[in-house]
């Protein structure tokens, strides 16, 4: 590199600037939703607009983000050489996404905004969370903590009221007469999934920083909100994953294990509390709505089952490179499933082809790897969870930030080597 090169570009404003573009980025990546931009009246998520219209400001942010980082690198070229080395998985993840990507756009005919969109965050933010000093990372995390809190306390908020801070819309449409809430995060179903993620992490030590009584409560608090949310297949996996974890906590108490004055006291007080409230709130009929989507899900659950009539009506070589994307639209409005395909994974395959999506899949479950390889203990069970979740929805197979949001906080509060109290 010049002199000239490394004068120009190494100032310490540049420095500056990339953590604070990076907390922008990923805190931007949680509290403006797609409905949000249609409330504004952006065309992120609906018909009309240009390219530029359909990415999310989180995906400028982290574009923004990068170039600043590489730009006050004293080595850019350097810098970007070792990346490959440094994130194997994440290489691996970029080179089949820029294939699927231009497989979409030139073969599929498919817009390819929601590939971009849905991935781009969480990989830009795995490259710019390493270089972050320790403050920074504190700083980051506590900001997930209050934004995670006050998207489930207006969660039930709204449940409550029935007000809602965006409308609910999916596309063009406005949906009416769902009680579910929308919050900060936008869809019922990525509400649910990213709150239970987090309430998992919560549940397995993140960020160890926090109080007992804290994480307690956040728990409680994330618990709450998923009945407002009512997502079944996340409000079941963990409750399921708390309840079966604290067994042995339990089973030790029980054995005759010690533990502190100030936690004994705080559940003989709490433990009552909690139980009166959950009966007079269970009395009021907060979870009525909830126990109406078990015993009548309104078609989702059938909508799954009739989604798997679409390999009848295609041939296998549509099936391995991907069917005309105009005759999959009409299926799936005859199949009354035009609202998406309600599993990620088979919803990949019907856009792209099974060939395409296997190797796809491939690449997802390899950046993934390099989440979970920087997380604490138990991240296993946590993106085992996700990946169930990822079957129930369209979830990645359309433009959703569920992706970007789970691996964030993966990243981000579940970190291993975050600094222990």
């Amino acid at each position: 590199m010049s002199v000239a090169w490394t004068i120009a570009f190494e100032r310490p404003r540049w420095k500056s600037a990339a953590p604070a573009l990076t907390i922008l980025a990923a805190a931007t990546s949680f509290v403006i939703s797609a409905m949000a931009l249609s409330a504004l009246g952006l065309p992120y998520d609906a018909s009309g607009g240009g390219f530029l219209d359909k990415l999310h400001p989180a995906t400028y942010f982290c574009m923004l983000a990068l170039i600043v980082a590489v730009a006050a690198k004293s080595d850019p070229v350097g810098y970007l050489w070792s990346l490959p080395r440094r994130f194997p998985g994440a290489a691996f993840f970029a080179v089949n996404w820029a294939l699927i990507i231009a497989y979409a756009g030139l073969f599929s005919h498919t817009p390819i905004t929601p590939l971009a969109d849905s991935f781009f965050c969480a990989l830009a933010l795995l490259l710019l969370y390493e270089d972050l000093d320790a403050p920074a990372r504190l700083t980051l995390r506590r900001l997930l903590h209050v934004i995670m809190l006050a998207n489930a306390c207006l969660g039930i908020f709204e449940f409550f009221t029935q007000f809602r801070l965006t409308p609910f819309v999916t596309g063009d449409k406005l949906i009416t007469g769902d009680y579910r809430s929308t919050a900060l995060l936008g869809h019922p179903l990525l509400n649910a999934s990213t709150t239970g993620a987090y309430a998992l992490m919560l549940f397995f030590g993140a960020d160890s920083t926090l109080a007992p009584a804290w994480r307690f409560g956040l728990i409680a608090v994330q618990v709450g909100a998923m009945v407002a949310f009512g997502g079944r297949t996340s409000l079941v996996l963990t409750f399921a994953t708390i309840a079966i974890g604290s067994l042995r906590s339990i089973a030790d108490v029980l054995r005759g294990r010690r533990f502190g004055m100030r936690l004994g006291m705080g559940m003989a007080i709490g433990i009552p509390a909690a139980s009166v409230a959950l009966i007079a709130i269970a009395y009021a009929g907060y979870f009525d709505p909830l126990i109406e989507r078990f015993t009548d899900d309104r078609g989702s659950a059938q909508a799954r089952i009739v989604a798997l009539q679409l390999f009848d009506a295609f041939s296998l070589a549509d099936i391995l490179l991907g069917p005309d994307p105009e005759r999959l639209a009409s299926l799936q409005s005859t199949l009354g499933i035009e609202y998406g395909i309600e599993n990620g994974w088979l919803g990949l395959v019907f856009q792209y082809g099974a060939l395409m999506a296997g190797l796809f899949t491939a690449a997802i479950l390899a950046l993934l790897w390099e989440f979970w390889r920087r997380a604490k203990s138990y991240a296993s069970i946590i993106v085992a969870c996700f990946l169930v979740e990822l079957s129930s929805s369209a979830s990645i197979s359309v433009k959703s930030f569920v992706f970007n949001q789970f691996a964030i906080l993966l990243l981000v509060v579940f970190d291993s080597r975050a600094a222990k109290a």
